[in-house]
């Protein structure tokens, strides 16, 4: 028989901190891809590594809602409440990471700043013009993610909790990768069945990258959160 997903063992930050700084150290080398000149030199890793933003994204929310933050302290905004600064992290660089995918596809801007910078600019320019929409827009991603993001992830990924630890996490991983093929099909403005006809031709023309670095960063922050996330 299942256990509710309240009857589940909580997990302190701290306890899981380890798996959330992994999961943040590779959602900003992603970020870090959208620009072009990081994009040229490191080649298909970069598809690699989008395939591979929906799966974390899952996964972080199902290790996240099972930790236990303390007082509830209702009334607080969300991000106020979640006491864990490589949660924080972990998922403010997949909101910025999906916001320059979509910004960049898309050729939109937030006001006057573009994840774009011109092709006329120098290329120190261009870096700061880059590090400007990323890096100096940090707290508004921050407040979008903590308010929109895991709030959503927490809905998806509940009925995952109450499945046995290993099968949650797998199943998150899979349902991440559903989902994130029909969203960047969707964002890159692109027929799903030529976006997956892509990725596989992708994966034939060079199967070792594309094998050790989508399952390296999505497998492997897995195993680290399992080992984490073990109930004692």
């Amino acid at each position: 028989m299942l256990r509710a997903v309240s009857e589940r063992p909580k997990l302190q930050p701290r306890r899981v901190a380890p798996y959330f700084i992994v999961v943040a150290l590779i959602h900003l080398a992603s970020v870090a891809t959208r620009f072009d000149v990081v994009a040229a030199k490191v080649g298909d890793v970069a598809l690699a590594l989008m395939i591979a933003q929906f799966p974390l994204l899952l996964l972080s929310g199902y290790f996240e809602g099972r930790i236990d933050y303390g007082p509830s302290m209702d009334g607080f905004p969300l991000w106020m409440r979640i006491k864990s600064r490589p949660v924080k992290l972990a998922f403010t660089f997949a909101f910025i990471y999906l916001t320059c995918v979509a910004a960049q596809t898309w050729h939109v801007s937030i006001g006057p700043l573009d994840p774009t910078p011109p092709d006329s600019f120098p290329q120190t320019q261009r870096a700061l013009w880059f590090a400007m929409f990323t890096a100096g827009m940090f707290f508004p991603f921050y407040l979008a993610a903590t308010s929109l993001l895991i709030p959503l992830l927490r809905v998806i990924t509940r009925p995952l909790r109450a499945l046995p630890a290993i099968a949650g996490a797998l199943l998150a991983l899979v349902v991440g990768g559903g989902l994130g093929l029909l969203v960047f099909a969707a964002v890159t403005s692109t027929q799903l069945g030529a976006f997956v006809e892509s990725i596989q031709a992708w994966i034939k023309s060079d199967p070792a990258i594309a094998i050790a670095v989508t399952l390296g960063v999505t497998l492997g922050p897995m195993v680290v959160g399992m080992l984490l996330g073990r109930e004692d």
